[in-house]
């Protein structure tokens, strides 16, 4: 009998998708398939005290009835792009398709004084004058055994602390191997004192920063800048270099006061790769917890024709508004903003609205039965009439 529940369990197990269930403060969240950073992508929606509750496997036949389950008690679920198949044409409609992450990178001027007056903006005039009162000094090094003190004392330290869950680690033997194809460690000292680093590689014409590491995670020494204080060191070097281009890693998929938005602020523009993977989210709009989530952290997805879009919620207000149009011009490489909100507020805030041409304003009603998809909302908004 053991024999044959085994058995059967292995054959389920082959036909079924992988399933996770994350619950927080904020709310819960549900993925189908796998999704490396699943945790880190649950903490958007359900809260920095977001926890891995029950698991399992869910038959494709039993996936639609699982999502519509999820919605009606206000939670967000996610079906991984691995597992689709033509089974799940019909439910794709409500979803959006959010790549798993977004690359970030910076076209460069050909001097310093140029870089550095291309750098200093309102939004970053902030950062200046706390790295200038750090009084940080730069050195750079490809000798071996610092770069295996930095992975040791900044890069692991960091990663566990940031990314408890899902965290991935550069390893310390590809990063020594990068060292014989343009890799250097560019480090940030304090009096002497070694405090953070970056690892970066320099190609013929673009300078990747790669890997970053604070000294035993300390959040004193994050405090002062120190991340924008490498960023702006490597964008230096790399015009030092004579590169035209920097790329500024990979990061998750939200906007809002979060690594995207930090990159951007330093000229970063959004891209994707063609064949990047995809999640596909179900984000119902009836549900407090999915507004809060698009007001907090707007979500990066693809349009049809391959262009990247965001969509967050409105609430009603001047500030809000005033946040929202400021938001839809800061990012490069977004052609479509997506404001959701019902038609009191977007008629209260038409005209400041209007003057950004990559607002779409979408009316939400929220009368009827049933959920309200993100997806089939934008999708309407987007291809009119």
């Amino acid at each position: 009998m053991n024999r044959i529940v085994r058995t059967t369990r292995s054959t389920l197990r082959r036909h079924a998708l992988k399933a996770t269930t994350y619950t927080g403060s904020d709310g819960t969240a549900w993925f189908a398939g796998s999704e490396l950073r699943a945790p880190s992508i649950a903490s958007y929606f359900c809260g920095d005290d977001v926890k891995a509750g029950g698991g399992g496997f869910v038959r494709p036949a039993g996936v639609p009835g699982q999502i519509a389950k999820v919605a009606s008690t206000g939670g967000l679920a996610i079906l991984s792009q691995r597992a689709l198949d033509s089974r799940f044409d019909e439910i794709l409609g409500g979803a959006v398709a959010v790549p798993g992450l977004v690359d970030l990178h910076t076209d460069l001027p050909s001097d310093i004084d140029q870089l550095r007056s291309q750098l200093l903006t309102s939004t970053t005039r902030e950062d200046f004058r706390r790295i200038r009162k750090a009084n940080f000094t730069y050195r750079v090094t490809v000798d071996p055994d610092e770069v295996r003190q930095f992975h040791a004392r900044h890069v692991e330290p960091l990663v566990k602390h940031r990314f408890p869950e899902d965290g991935r680690v550069w390893s310390l033997d590809a990063m020594l191997a990068a060292l014989d194809e343009g890799g250097e460690l560019v480090c940030a000292d304090i009096e002497g004192e070694w405090v953070a680093g970056i690892f970066n590689i320099a190609g013929d014409t673009t300078y990747a920063l790669r890997s970053l590491g604070i000294r035993d995670a300390d959040n004193d020494i994050r405090q002062k800048r120190v991340i924008a204080a490498l960023i702006v060191r490597s964008l230096e070097r790399a015009v030092e270099l004579g590169c035209v281009r920097a790329t500024l890693g990979r990061s998750l998929p939200f906007l809002g006061k979060g690594p995207v938005w930090f990159k951007a602020k330093w000229g970063g523009m959004i891209t994707i790769e063609p064949e990047a993977a995809h999640m596909h989210m179900f984000a119902d709009l009836t549900s407090p917890a999915v507004r809060r989530m698009l007001t907090d952290s707007p979500i990066i997805h693809s349009e049809d024709n391959g262009e990247l879009a965001a969509s967050t919620w409105l609430e009603p207000g001047e500030k809000p508004l005033q946040v929202t149009v400021r938001e839809a011009g800061r990012f490069q490489g977004i052609t479509r903003w997506y404001v959701v909100a019902d038609s009191e507020t977007l008629a209260a805030g038409v005209t400041e609205l209007s003057e950004n041409q990559k607002i779409v304003p979408v009316p939400f009603d929220a009368s009827g039965d049933g959920p309200i998809w993100l997806g089939t909302l934008v999708s309407s908004a987007a291809t009119p009439g």
